[in-house]
């Protein structure tokens, strides 16, 4: 593959990720809030430059928009992509049809730089439609790898962070703290740890706020990350909150046996480890120790042998 492929390639996977934390950060309702309290309290200049930026910002939006309604899923599929961009941190309403738009602009980029340069290459017509509709395809898929990869690092993190949030939950609520209280408390105080806990705890505690009971948030937050340890955390808080039961007694027992579930997969993949570097050491260690030990023995013994034969 040419030099300027892989470049390119690179490039725009760069540019989808800035892009992809670009639209999360501008989507977030504390970020939004925080803008408009800093519009209304700066200097008359300030508010200027604010609603200058404003304005931008919603012209980018009515093109993105635009951009993405010139495709429709059909119900399933955009409450399929949904989910999954619930999955990655993106909550936002406009979210499908923002992401919709970044896959039809990178196809449009990729196939449109590509003829460009092949055209100053001199590269025939069908070659050069062909490998362009072959990029822009490339370029409809790239999105899909960003965002499960995004997916996967964020279960990864929020598995990684409830342990220590499930820790301080206990302490919150055996200090006296509701369940409310304590989840907004720890979604404070974890950020630290884990950013992707702490905005779902402080997601959930929003949405208790606005109207929702506390076993539709906690139900919510499960479906939004797939994540095994969460979601059994989720059902012993509901099962608890319906039958009445202690709740500082529930996380108590949850946290002893989530620790417990960690220190198992721990030492699950310290067993796996053995296993895993045999492969590594038959095709890359042993060849290369057998060069160093057996090599200069060889070596003596073929030039013995060279020297008894006649000559």
């Amino acid at each position: 593959m040419p030099v300027y492929l892989l470049l390119i390639f690179f490039s725009v996977f760069l540019l989808t990720i800035l892009s992809l934390n670009f639209f999360r950060k501008k989507l977030d309702p504390s970020t939004q809030r925080l803008r408009r309290l800093n519009g209304e309290d700066a200097t008359p200049e300030r508010k200027r430059v604010v609603r200058k930026k404003a304005s931008a910002g919603l012209w980018l939006d009515q093109l993105l928009n635009r951009t993405g309604g010139l495709y429709h899923p059909d119900s399933h599929h955009a409450a399929r992509l949904q989910r999954r961009l619930n999955q990655a941190g993106f909550v936002s309403e406009k979210s499908v049809r923002l992401y919709i738009a970044i896959k039809i602009g990178l196809a449009l980029l990729f196939a449109l730089v590509y003829g460009l340069l092949a055209a100053f290459t001199g590269r025939s017509m069908g070659q050069v439609l062909a490998i362009s509709l072959l990029m822009a395809f490339l370029a409809l898929a790239l999105p899909d790898i960003v965002l499960r990869f995004k997916i996967r690092t964020r279960q990864r993190l929020i598995a990684a962070g409830l342990p220590d949030a499930l820790d301080l939950l206990v302490i919150s609520v055996e200090a006296g703290l509701g369940l409310n209280a304590a989840l907004l408390r720890v979604g404070q105080d974890i950020r630290l740890r884990s950013l992707p806990l702490s905005e779902e705890l402080l997601l959930v505690n929003q949405e208790m706020r606005t109207g929702f009971t506390r076993e539709k948030a906690l139900r919510r937050l499960a479906e939004r990350n797939k994540v095994e340890s969460l979601r059994i955390l989720v059902g012993a808080l509901v099962l608890a909150d319906r039958l009445g039961t202690s709740i500082a007694d529930t996380l108590r027992t949850q946290a002893d046996s989530l620790r417990t579930r960690v220190r198992q997969a721990a030492e699950e993949q310290a067993a796996k480890a053995g296993v895993k570097m045999l492969l590594p050491l038959v095709l890359f260690i042993l060849p290369a120790l057998f060069i160093v030990l057996l090599g200069p023995g060889a070596i003596t013994l073929t030039k013995s042998f060279s020297q008894l034969l006649p000559k």
